[in-house]
């Protein structure tokens, strides 16, 4: 489905809108707007990377990037053509964070659609630093909860947010290689950058790294707990291993020497009526021995 956005005043150029892309849609491109086939396979690869690429004569221009589709970590790819003096934008229904700022957008933004697309990106980028905040907020109450509660629930936190930065950082990584080549793409390509979008480009850059700086800090930051969650665990199930060990060694000495005793054959003090006092003393003073004997050792 197209919607289109007539050029004014303050907006010199087209805005169409193309949401939920399917094969009418890109029929409709092609005969009657003329865009090259080549650029809308670019929009058709889902699984593809993002990406600057244009035709032969640079004159038309596909830029693919990722954006969030909800506060979570999930992002999908959303494509972008400048031809002739339109602009085309691929999205879908599921993109509402980018529907409602390319609406804002309309509203507020004036000047040319490389303007446009700066303030798109950088709304973008602004986003993706929203989500990783909240993941570091999560990161810390995780790590503040570490040690006092080693429970399935910090676990399961714990998968989520290192399942999240995964996702994440991939998309944070393309971004941050398809946006530091805008500068020298629209260079090559001969489109004139005003003072005002080199203004952009230069915060767009600032925000590049920034994001990049704080996933990477992140991932690590996750990676740390991981291991210092395994190793909580590990000691912990060794502390486990080494009380049954303890006990089952203790636990062990009555029945030997019961054992004995109840054999059918001579034993010394095994005659009497005091004889099961004495096996009890027996199997006593074994216990406290291999108490003594487990402590001295660092066993207990």
């Amino acid at each position: 489905m197209l919607k289109k956005y007539a050029s004014d005043s303050s907006r010199r150029f087209d805005l169409i809108l193309v949401e939920d892309y399917a094969k009418a849609d890109r029929d409709l491109l092609e005969k009657q707007f003329q865009i090259d086939p080549l650029l809308l396979e670019y929009v058709d690869d889902k699984n593809g990377p993002a990406r600057i690429e244009s035709d032969d004569s640079l004159e038309d221009t596909v830029i693919v990037f990722w954006v969030p589709i909800s506060e979570r970590s999930h992002s999908e790819p959303i494509s972008v053509i400048f031809h002739k003096q339109q602009m085309f934008v691929f999205l879908n229904s599921k993109m509402i964070f980018i529907h409602d700022t390319i609406m804002d957008l309309l509203e507020q933004s004036e000047g040319d659609r490389v303007n446009f697309l700066l303030d798109l990106l950088q709304l973008t980028l602004n986003k993706y630093l929203d989500i990783i905040s909240n993941l570091f907020e999560r990161t810390e109450h995780i790590q503040t909860h570490l040690s006092s509660h080693r429970n399935s629930r910090n676990f399961e936190n714990l998968t989520r947010v290192n399942r999240s930065v995964v996702f994440l950082r991939s998309a944070v990584k393309e971004n941050a290689d398809c946006f530091s080549q805008i500068h020298a793409f629209f260079k090559d390509a001969h489109v004139e950058v005003q003072t005002t979008a080199a203004r952009k480009l230069r915060k767009l850059n600032l925000a590049v790294r920034q994001s990049t700086r704080l996933i990477d800090l992140i991932s690590e930051n996750v990676e740390q707990l991981s291991d210092a969650y395994d190793r909580l665990i590990n000691n912990d199930l060794n502390a486990i291993m080494r009380f049954l060990t303890v006990w089952s060694l203790l636990l062990a000495i009555p029945p030997i020497v019961s054992g004995f005793y109840g054999m059918n054959m001579h034993l010394p003090l095994a005659a009497g009526s005091l004889a099961w006092l004495i096996s009890l003393i027996v199997t006593v003073i074994l216990m406290v021995a291999l108490i003594i004997y487990l402590h001295h050792h660092h066993s207990l």
